[in-house]
């Protein structure tokens, strides 16, 4: 039963495909779903159709043609040696893709052969799966994305204010789970069946349960990702959530019609042409994307002030300058909120912040005189120094440090304040005193420090 057997019959999408290095487990879907009357019409990237006709015990063959590209696909003229070759060993040609060349009998007594054999696909497939560039750049870039996250994560409390910052968390993450998951299966995949060819054992067959059930969870987890990602889109600002949709569908759109561009006028060599595929996306994106962008916030948002604040359900962070009744000094206030106490303990640690290569920092003794705090309150006062030329940090020998190695005035005192669910940090220009203190500790107890 040839594809135009199929035209009028009923007909349904399966919204998944299989990867180049599971045509094993592709053969026994199809085998399953023949014997249950669907068959196979056509396979893109991210669906197959199938049409219903009276079911049928079949044997398939799932081919990717030899010397195919890793970026375009297979070579017309050679996918038809392909299919001559296959239907003089008495396969039928099903349908084919941009990669597969799907074959299929009802003879028992059919073979492989030639470039049909399953050891030599395995190389067609170890060729376009496991190649240098998938051995060199996933554990590259999955080790740049564990870094960028682990630094995000050094100050969680403007990580989980920032609905932005956090869609970007987000998504690095969903890429190192990906990459990494991706590439040691790869890894096993391709050492196993090499260490068996070698011992001259059949090809591990690989289980189609656990590959559907793989599927299905990385379609799960890739849904969750996506709705998550709009959902911290729409919540940061309209303009954010147009921006992000287009910015994606943009990038989508280019990709695909740069490959069809290469597919249709590459050639020989060119034909997997890696360097302009990459240099012709990119240059497309840097110019429509912006483009894009700037013509939707134009007409769809409406331009708001910064206030300095981000917010989201886990946290708030909003930077600001205040005055105090007995402040006459410039100060500035980092305000953190958050109902986690975990955020607020994890911001705390990056203060004070590291200033040395200015100043010295020295922690100062918190006057007596404030008086007793509540239980879960915390207050730190650290003191920024300016040296004097040519004067080490430890002051000359015999003299008081503080005398004699820095400027008699501080250049900036730091004061902590900090709860379960709150930390606040001053920055005093050019320092502060007792009332200062008193009066940044009384504020934070009545919640006044906003």
């Amino acid at each position: 039963m040839r594809k135009g057997d199929g035209d009028m019959k009923e007909k349904k999408r399966v919204w998944f495909t299989f990867n180049l290095c599971e045509a094993d487990a592709f053969e026994q879907y199809l085998e399953k779903m023949a014997l249950q009357g669907w068959f196979l019409e056509s396979v893109g990237g991210a669906v197959m159709r199938f049409y219903r006709a009276q079911p049928e015990k079949r044997r398939y063959a799932a081919l990717l043609v030899p010397e195919s590209s890793s970026l375009i696909g297979a070579d017309d003229w050679k996918a038809e040696q392909l299919r001559e070759q296959c239907e003089e060993a008495g396969w039928i040609f099903q349908c084919n893709s941009i990669y597969w060349q799907i074959f299929y009998t009802t003879d028992d007594a059919a073979k492989r052969r030639g470039d049909m054999e399953k050891e030599r696909q395995f190389q067609i497939q170890k060729a376009l799966s496991w190649n240098w560039s998938v051995k060199f750049f996933y554990p590259i870039l999955v080790v740049l994305e564990i870094w960028a996250v682990y630094q995000y994560l050094q100050n969680p409390g403007k990580l989980f204010a920032d609905p932005m910052q956090l869609l970007l968390t987000l998504l690095l993450t969903g890429m190192i789970i990906s990459w990494a998951a991706t590439y040691i299966r790869l890894f096993r995949w391709s050492h196993g069946n090499m260490a068996a060819i070698k011992k001259g054992e059949p090809l591990t067959e690989q289980d189609l349960k656990r590959t559907l059930k793989c599927k299905k969870y990385t379609f799960m987890g890739d849904g969750i990702l996506i709705l998550g990602v709009i959902a911290l889109a729409f919540l940061s600002s309209m303009e954010a959530l147009i921006s992000f949709i287009l910015s994606s569908t943009l990038i989508v759109l280019i990709a695909l019609f740069v490959r069809k561009w290469v597919r249709e006028n590459g050639s020989g060599s060119n034909r997997d042409d890696w360097m302009t595929y990459l240099v012709g996306v990119g240059v497309a994106c840097m110019i429509l994307i912006p483009l894009c962008n700037g013509a939707a916030t134009h007409f769809f948002s409406e331009e708001e002030p910064d206030t300095g604040r981000k917010q989201t359900i886990l946290a708030s962070y909003e930077e600001g300058d205040p005055s105090g009744k007995s402040i006459d000094r410039p100060i500035g206030v980092t305000v953190y909120t958050s109902p986690i106490p975990w955020i607020i303990n994890k911001t705390s640690k990056c203060y004070p912040k590291d200033m040395t290569k200015l100043w010295d920092c020295t922690r100062q003794e918190i006057p007596a005189e404030i008086g007793a705090l509540p239980e879960d309150m915390e207050v730190s006062w650290y003191r920024y120094m300016v040296r004097k030329d040519g004067i080490r940090s430890g002051g000359q020998e015999g003299n008081d440090p503080q005398e004699d190695a820095y400027e008699a005035e501080p250049a900036v005192d730091e004061v902590i304040l900090k709860d379960k669910r709150r930390l606040v940090v001053l920055d005093y220009g050019g320092g502060t005193d007792l009332d200062g203190i008193k009066e940044a500790v009384d504020a934070f107890k009545e919640g006044n420090i906003q």
